[in-house]
């Protein structure tokens, strides 16, 4: 395998998928598509930066994306945008990538391994992954009409391998650390699967440059441990030595939001939205198929919060900053 192509190849999951390919699938040059030229962390080498070429993601001209994935064997898209705003929807970030899908097979591109989201579906009521079920859609349909070899890798959560690097539960720690309470939607017993992100990776590499002439695959890219969010966060509080009262309030994930508020005011963040209590409190973060045995031959998601709990929310992590405000070293 000699060349891929990666939206991100420098941020975060991608970050790890570019190390692991490198050091195990033989990959000698990586497009990056992003407006990031300098990585989020600093944990590839210098021969590993030299081997990618940074392009930028420009959806609105699918020629020229086309150009750029010249002689690429597989396209990783991991591109999605988490918060939808007044001018920027996930319905948009699903006719981009569809864009970029339609890119990749003009350009000859053997695959594409595309991050979706556990549970994702088209009858979904929430827009985060009823639009990722679209984009899968897409994407299984241009696979039909042009043949390009397909995989869709689904997550509910990413952690790992830092704590500056987990931005939700860092985050969470951080208020922890800091208030006497923490409310949780609902009655708190909905449970979350994340996956480690050097897992996320091995997992998206065997499905794309593993099995370049393989196509269909749909997997689950969840950890071995799902607890319940009353559970995990009173782990995280212990291992993090937080002071808040850990408790369930019954109340509507939309009323727990705007209590959020004050923090992104303090912040100049969002540290989370309506989206991301909607998944979790209705059970759409765990995987479908529990019965994947590579579920629970993955690095543990409590094993992990004990070994960085002295660390972890000693800072807070801007997502707006990490995400939209590229270049900066941060």
């Amino acid at each position: 395998m000699s060349k891929v192509a990666i939206t991100g190849a420098l941020s975060y999951t991608g970050r790890y998928l570019t190390e692991h390919l490198i050091k195990n699938h033989g990959v000698t040059s990586i497009v990056n598509f992003s407006r990031r030229s300098t990585p989020i962390s600093d944990t590839l080498s210098a021969a590993d930066l030299s081997k990618i070429t940074t392009q930028p993601l420009d959806f609105t001209s699918k020629t020229s994306m086309s150009k750029s994935l010249e002689g690429v064997d597989v396209f990783y898209c991991t591109y999605w945008i988490r918060f939808e705003s007044k001018t920027d929807t996930h319905h948009a970030a699903s006719l981009r990538v569809k864009s970029a899908f339609e890119a990749a097979a003009e350009a000859g591109v053997k695959k594409i391994v595309f991050s979706s989201h556990t549970n994702a579906s088209l009858d979904s009521p929430f827009s985060y992954i009823k639009n990722k079920a679209l984009a899968e859609q897409n994407l299984r349909e241009i696979s039909l009409s042009t043949g390009v070899n397909y995989s869709i890798v689904r997550p509910c959560g990413i952690f790992g391998d830092t704590p500056n690097e987990s931005i939700l539960l860092n985050n969470a720690a951080y208020v922890l650390r800091r208030t006497p309470l923490f409310l949780l939607a609902s009655d708190g017993n909905a449970r979350f699967q994340p996956v480690h992100v050097r897992d996320m990776a091995e997992l998206m590499a065997e499905l794309g440059c593993g099995s370049v002439g393989t196509s269909g695959e749909e997997v689950d890219a969840c950890g071995p441990d799902k607890p319940k969010a009353i559970e995990l966060f009173n782990f995280i509080n212990d291992n993090a030595k937080g002071v808040a009262v850990v408790s369930p309030t019954y109340m509507p994930t939309s009323v727990i939001t705007k209590l959020s508020k004050p923090i992104d005011w303090i912040t100049g963040d969002i540290l989370l939205d309506k989206d991301d209590l909607d998944l979790l409190v209705t059970g759409l973060t765990v995987a479908n198929d529990p019965t994947d045995e590579r579920i629970k031959k993955r690095r543990s998601l409590f094993k992990w919060i004990e070994e960085v709990g002295g660390e972890l929310g000693e800072n807070y992590v801007s997502s707006v900053e990490r995400y939209y405000d590229v270049n900066t070293g941060k």
